[in-house]
């Protein structure tokens, strides 16, 4: 960007001064730079500077349009073009060139909502960088879905059918990302008519939603969930594997051998919401034997529930899907352990 203010500074001095030949070279400076971040039109606003200044200048003026249109076949900065390669090598230059000049860019904050469930999003999202996680509500319960990162799509469903978010997308640290307005197809049937069939071939690599809803119900049914009284120490799981920070403690709720929930008490239902998604390490005890169990596993859903006015903290209700299973033989007995103390 200095260098840029730097040569600006240099064309207005160089043509007070009468240095037209020092003018146009800083010129073509500007040019090249302004083509490489793709802002064609100050580009082509200094190539026509040139004629202005000096109209037998031709060559240069050559010269001008030659960088504009060489960063026009390649509109794609290295970054981007590495991430989605695989997407551009179905394209023709063409394509190409329309699809990337069409697009925008945005970075989202770690928190940060990017589409809500029930709503209607038009935007069609390419993911450079970062992590993003699916969260589904249903009856004042948040599920985790699916994390998404580099290289993957979001938005798919609602962009080429006009229909309602399933699931509320959140930034679960910084992202960086291109998107598409759904408008543009309209536009595209003129001047690309191949190109959204290409791109709706490519998003229909990515799982889909519906799919995921679907096993995340059938996965709920299939196993068997016995009540376990008691309590429980989480603590979060680095990207490393080694629990890190401030030991929670709650109250056990029921146990499987692929999973288990726990109540806590949080102040802001918006900290209970960032556990979803995260790995975290677990402590409980077992009866017959009371054997300390200590398991890791991704929080899949938070159930909300509110307190009356008296209380400071709200309880939230937290399911674990372990990345170990448990034995049937340790569920049997803990079924039958219970039986015995509470036979009615």
């Amino acid at each position: 960007m200095d260098d840029i203010i730097k040569h600006e500074e240099l064309v207005d001095r160089y043509i007070k001064a009468g240095k037209t030949d020092a003018a146009i070279k800083s010129l073509l400076f500007l040019i090249t730079k302004y083509a490489q971040k793709h802002d064609f039109e100050t580009a082509n606003s200094l190539r026509e500077k040139i004629i202005t200044i000096d109209p037998m200048a031709l060559t240069d003026a050559i010269k001008a349009h030659e960088i504009i249109e060489d960063s026009r076949r390649r509109p794609v900065d290295k970054g981007h073009m590495e991430v989605w390669s695989r997407l551009y090598d179905t394209l023709t230059m063409d394509e190409a060139n329309i699809l990337f000049n069409d697009m925008q860019e945005r970075t989202f904050r770690p928190g940060e909502t990017i589409f809500s469930q029930g709503t209607r999003n038009t935007y069609l999202y390419f993911i450079n960088s970062g992590q993003a996680k699916h969260l589904y509500l249903q009856d004042n319960r948040e599920m985790f879905l699916k994390r998404i990162s580099t290289g993957n799509i979001a938005g798919e469903d609602t962009f080429f059918d006009a229909t309602l978010c399933t699931t509320s997308l959140f930034a679960i640290d910084r992202v960086k990302a291109h998107f598409l307005e759904a408008g543009i197809l309209t536009r595209w049937q003129g001047t690309a008519p191949g190109l959204e069939k290409k791109l709706r071939a490519f998003c229909e690599k990515e799982e889909k939603i519906h799919d995921l809803l679907k096993r995340n119900a059938m996965d709920r049914r299939t196993q068997r969930r016995v009540l376990l009284p008691g309590r429980i120490l989480i603590r979060l799981v680095s990207n490393e594997g080694e629990p890190i920070g401030q030991t929670l403690r709650g109250h056990l709720g029921d146990v499987s051998v692929g999973g288990i929930s726990f109540q806590i008490k949080v102040k802001e239902r918006g900290q209970a919401q960032l556990l979803l998604g995260r790995k975290l390490h677990v402590r409980f005890n077992m009866p017959p034997t009371m054997t300390e169990v200590e398991r890791i596993g991704i929080a899949l859903g938070v159930r909300y529930k509110a307190n009356d006015e008296t209380e400071t903290d709200d309880d939230f209700s937290v399911h674990i899907k372990f990345d170990d299973l448990l034995t049937n033989k340790a569920l049997n007995d803990v079924e039958r352990f219970l039986k015995v103390m509470n036979p009615s």
